[in-house]
């Protein structure tokens, strides 16, 4: 074990001061703590750690005024032997009774019990060598793999998935996915599009990071959301106006966006929802930006890029095509007309290759050629065409050029595939298409004929070297390693920059910046996301609050049983290459049943560990209260999981006492559990139940769950259906089978639901 400061505060507020010092830790009297921190299963190890047990007045057991009171230091074994818990508060003695054995109630504290941490073996694996949610990690191990004690009701959403990590605008996909397996496509597209109103776009363009999270992978294959995303876009896009609904009401102030790219089409639609005026200006003659003239239509139809901006002119919206900044309209005059201005000019102007001959006539940036062939240009290609680079905007140029029917497309690329930015799918298009990559080359000279136009480029032969800042080996040139490769047009597709001082302009009050004018060159959902925080930030400055946020999660996150079946993901249908052409879209979008079987895939991302407290559930049966150093909570409201926690206790916070108030008359309570050994302080299954009886009918019922979920579960749909019902046989099997409505078992734990049904049976006829 390694060394800490053990800390004996005399009071409760020396004991809070403590806490607030970073790595400390409360012990309550029992080992638990010092297990966790000898076998070193938290990857931040505790540092000091602050004893209750010196400071005086927290172990005791009184009732005052109808309400019993007992400090969070008091012992089980002294609640177990109390005479006054046992005659009056039964229900409390017997939880207290049944953890573990003598030895540990005699050290266990009421406090300690409510407040201990999760019992499952992967987050108290040795070594911290589980990548656990339940401490921050981003998997929940126990989904897939040992579940024998673990949840029968679904997880609890400890943390955000790693799919919406991934995702640069953190759309909430396991929201909108719980939708599409229930149904209900319209609610899935209302979330989504809020989040991302172009859904449409990034369905089919985003380099989905999302997948690469997506805990799935781990079982065996990661989710298609990339093809659930384009689905619902598609949707959303054409149902928009009853799926969005009204607007904020107008506020009468205006904001300015400078660019129709994606991040000022974001920035649009977040300002128009909230209820300003918003106006785009856009030098080119079509809304969209990079995303009509960049994007290649195989990839993106200008429809649904169209389809975007007929979407945010129903908003509101207006757009002012072929007006560009520093032509038509200055800085200066959106300053004086509008209340906020929006600068999201994109990254238009290219990277130059830095060798001789780049401006000879036959020499295009990779934008430029794919700006000529979106704007319908007669372009010629000649027969042999080069492209430099290696990201996204070289595959849409090489694939544009051998669609528009060259002969031979080189890629010129100076490393090998494997350091290569673009997505894996474009490269692998590209090659089925009959693109060929020349790798580990650099264009050292352009030579150019007579007439000034390139017609040969000398290529510099590369070696691989030391790793560079972008952690990819560095190409390192072999000295007198000279090649040669004849052409007829070079296409420099090696990258974009801003072409204008945007810093200068952000300094202004009224001035904002979004997009790749604001980060530098990014992809579309970066812009996005950019964008949105912008946007927020803009509506901020306007006196508003910023839009519509996606809806939470429920505290009890539900999947269907299925997905814990090995599955393959939905595969995208995309035409074979022969078939591919210039103006169609290459992949088509999926339908409903398939995204459906799909979305049911979802692991639904949150821990499956069970509350370990038997006194919890009997707590919230009584109706009993939990006092901290900071507030009085209902034990109703005490317990939730969270990462490295079973409570909503804050760092620094400290249980004081228990209270109870007095049961009313002719009630009875019990609890009652399962359990493989007596030894063991957890149980499988715990019942903790509550009743009040007159004439021989229930009048009250409160039945709590504990070890089934990953926090104690009050069966309200249970106590409802008893009351006022006579107890017998038969009720206490229908309000059983009641009580299992939802159960969600894992691999190893269907067993679990027959324990919980005979427990709850057997409750319920004990009052016969």
């Amino acid at each position: 074990m390694k060394t800490f400061a053990y800390e004996r505060p005399r009071s409760i507020e020396e004991a809070v001061k403590a806490l607030q010092n970073e790595g400390g830790k409360i012990s309550a009297g029992g080992t638990d703590l010092l297990g966790t921190m000898k076998d070193k299963i938290h990857a931040e190890y505790v540092s000091s750690v602050v004893s209750l047990k010196g400071i005086e007045g927290l172990s005791y057991i009184k009732e005052e005024d109808g309400v019993l009171k007992i400090g969070a230091m008091t012992k089980l074994a002294d609640i177990q032997r109390d005479e006054l818990v046992a005659g009056k508060y039964p229900l409390l003695a017997e939880a207290a009774q049944s953890v573990a054995s003598p030895q540990l109630r005699n050290m266990a504290t009421i406090g300690g019990n409510i407040c201990q941490e999760p019992r499952c073996w992967y987050y108290r694996y040795p070594d911290n060598k589980f990548d656990c949610m339940r401490k921050g990690g981003a998997l929940c191990n126990a989904m897939t793999g040992n579940s024998k004690y673990h949840s029968i009701f679904g997880s609890a959403d400890v943390c955000p998935s790693p799919c919406e990590t991934e995702c640069p605008n953190g759309n909430p996909i396991p929201e909108y996915f719980e939708m599409v397996r229930n149904g209900d496509i319209a609610g899935a597209a209302r979330v989504l599009l809020e989040a991302n109103p172009l859904a449409a776009v990034t369905g089919r363009v985003c380099p989905h990071s999302c997948e690469s999270g997506c805990n799935r992978a781990e079982y065996d294959d990661s989710l298609s959301i990339r093809e659930i995303e384009r689905f619902i876009g598609d949707y959303a896009l054409e149902r928009h106006e009853e799926i969005l609904g009204a607007s904020e009401a107008r506020t009468g102030r205006k904001a300015a966006i400078v660019g129709a790219g994606p991040a000022g089409l974001t920035a649009a639609f977040r300002l128009v929802r909230a209820g300003y005026e918003v106006t785009i200006y856009d030098a080119c003659k079509e809304p969209g930006g990079m995303l009509y003239y960049g994007i290649p239509e195989y990839r993106l139809p200008k429809s649904v890029v169209a389809g975007i901006a007929g979407m945010l002119t129903s908003l509101g919206v207006e757009f002012k095509l072929g007006v560009k900044l520093g032509r038509e309209i200055s800085i200066e005059s959106l300053e004086n007309e509008f209340d906020a201005v929006l600068l999201a000019t994109g990254a238009w102007a290219d990277m130059r290759l830095g060798c001789p001959g780049e401006d000879s006539k036959g020499v295009l940036s990779g934008i430029d050629f794919l700006y000529k062939v979106a704007e319908g240009a007669d372009l010629d290609l000649g027969e042999t065409v080069a492209v430099v680079g290696g990201g996204n905007t070289a595959m849409d140029a090489c694939r544009t050029a051998k669609r528009l029917g060259v002969k031979n497309v080189f890629v010129l690329y100076r490393r090998t595939r494997e350091e290569m930015p673009a997505d894996e799918e474009e490269i692998t298009a590209a090659i089925e298409e009959g693109v060929e990559f020349m790798f580990l080359v650099a264009p050292v000279g352009i030579a150019a004929d007579a007439e000034g136009r390139a017609g040969l480029v000398r290529l510099q032969k590369m070696e691989l070297g030391q790793p560079d800042a972008s952690g990819r080996r560095r190409p390192v040139p072999i000295e007198g390693a000279i090649d040669e490769l004849g052409i007829d047009l070079l296409i420099n597709a090696v990258g974009q920059r801003v072409d204008m001082d945007i810093e200068s302009y952000k300094a202004r009050e009224k001035i904002f910046a979004a997009g790749d004018a604001n980060i530098g060159p990014a992809t579309v959902v970066e812009a996005m996301a950019d964008a949105g925080k912008t946007a927020d930030e803009m509506i901020c400055f306007l006196g508003g609050s910023p839009g519509k946020k996606p809806v939470p999660r429920d505290e009890m996150l539900s999947f269907d049983p299925d997905c814990l079946e090995l599955s393959e993901h939905l595969l995208q249908d995309i035409k074979p290459a022969s078939d591919r052409t210039l103006n169609t879209e290459d992949a088509r979008t999926a339908v409903q049943a398939d995204i459906a079987k799909e979305a049911s895939r979802c692991l639904n991302c949150g821990c499956v560990a069970i509350s370990p407290s038997d006194i919890a559930p009997s707590l919230i049966a009584l109706g009993g209260d939990i006092i901290t150093t900071k507030r009085k909570i209902p034990a109703s409201e005490f317990f939730k999981a969270g990462v490295c926690s079973s409570t909503i206790l804050d760092a620094d916070e400290i249980v004081t006492e228990i209270q109870t108030p007095a049961p009313a008359a002719g009630s009875v309570g019990f609890y009652n559990k399962f359990r493989y050994r007596k030894s063991i302080d957890f149980p499988v299954v715990g019942v903790a139940a509550c009743f009040t009886m007159k004439d021989g009918v229930f009048t009250g019922a409160k039945i709590v769950l504990g070890a089934v979920s990953p926090s104690p579960m009050e069966l309200k749909d249970v106590g409802n259906f008893l009351i006022g019902k006579k107890p017998s046989d038969e009720l206490a099997c229908q309000a059983a089978d009641l009580a299992m409505n939802g159960t969600l078992p894992l691999l190893e734990n269907y067993y679990k639901i027959k324990i919980t049904r005979a427990l709850v049976r057997r409750a319920i006829a004990s009052q016969k």
